[in-house]
């Protein structure tokens, strides 16, 4: 019998010790997973690919919490079954926030617990200025994305990574989050037909709600769903603003050119960004999509690494062709229940 306080815990950190254990010490089986579960396992994918906060606030349900606490590696299999890269990132970006917000609120102790289950080695500082002093190796340990994070603009002294608390915490959620990242797909052999269906209606939302946040403009038969993570990401900034460097735009526009989007509506994809100048961005989009001039084809995948703007571990050599197996693994899907259709109408 697990008390409440190790109840919450587990479910604030489903990647824990603790809630293994809860896991292990229910009568959880992939055959008997209960409505109640996997209702929370949608709604965690849910929260995942419509950018929302994954924090429930439950004080005092035993029955409430351990739901939450099975309901994620159910939420695991859904998104593995939907089997998007683009969903993996989100997924596993979700609970790395949210790991992240409550490491704020946390003593000091559960930090360092965490920290030396993820087998991350560090000491406490004698500095007042830091919190810990990590080993350079696992500081290196997980992809560090943001600027603040990267070694550049760390305090670095004989192999060792100075961090402030809130830095040592946003690195646990780091590392938290990418391990989850490596982890998807899991196994899906042997998966009740239940999770399948579950994962069908997931993923027509999914599909619809991406394409909806690409159609700003009219993409005509570009399929937003199947860009690859990288060029996603690159879209989803520059809509919301963020100032995206010079070689991410020129990767994204030479991307949408690739895959056959008209150059005006390429340059309507940058009218939020930073700085726009219409005249300018469209006669830069026109050059690189070969209206006036060559063109210029879609970097490489280690071209979008060496930009440090690759996102994810696909495994493909070009974002083109990520694109190209997602198309063609959606239209066989179409193509299969249109002839499933046809074989029911002419029974």
């Amino acid at each position: 019998m697990f008390s409440i306080p190790e109840l919450r815990f587990s479910q604030k950190y489903p990647f824990s010790v603790a809630a293994k254990n809860v896991i292990a010490q229910s009568d959880f089986t992939l055959e008997n997973v209960p409505e109640s579960v996997l209702n929370r396992a949608k709604a965690m994918v849910h929260a995942a690919f419509t950018d929302q906060e994954y924090r429930p606030n439950i004080q005092t349900s035993p029955e409430l919490l351990k739901n939450e606490i099975l309901a994620f590696p159910a939420s695991k299999i859904l998104v593995s079954i939907i089997g998007r890269y683009e969903l993996y990132r989100k997924f596993s970006e979700l609970f790395s926030n949210s790991i992240f917000r409550n490491l704020e609120e946390e003593k000091d102790g559960v930090l360092i617990d965490l920290a030396s289950e993820l087998n991350l080695r560090f000491s406490l500082s004698d500095s007042q200025d830091f919190f810990v002093e990590l080993n350079l190796i696992d500081y290196l340990r997980p992809n560090l994305e943001e600027t603040f994070m990267k070694l550049v603009n760390r305090e670095l002294k004989m192999g060792k990574v100075f961090l402030t608390r809130n830095d040592f915490a946003r690195l646990i959620s780091i590392v938290v989050g990418q391990g989850i990242r490596d982890s998807l797909p899991v196994p899906l052999k042997g998966i009740p037909n239940f999770f399948k269906s579950a994962a069908e209606s997931i993923e027509t939302e999914f599909s619809q709600s991406v394409r909806k946040k690409f159609s700003k403009t009219d993409f005509g038969k570009v399929s937003p769903e199947s860009f690859p993570p990288c060029m996603s990401k690159l879209y989803s900034d520059l809509v919301q603003g963020v100032n995206v460097n010079h070689s991410g735009r020129f990767a994204i526009a030479t991307f949408l050119a690739s895959v056959g989007m008209e150059a005006g509506k390429i340059t309507d994809v940058f009218r939020n960004a930073p700085n726009f100048n219409e005249s300018t961005t469209r006669y830069q989009v026109e050059r690189i999509a070969g209206v006036k001039g060559k063109g210029y084809s879609s970097p490489s995948c280690d071209k979008m690494r060496s930009y440090n703007l690759c996102v994810s571990n696909c495994p493909v050599s070009h974002p083109i062709i990520f694109y190209s197996k997602e198309i063609s693994k959606t239209n066989s899907k179409i193509n299969s229940e249109e002839n499933f259709n046809s074989a029911e109408t002419n029974a």
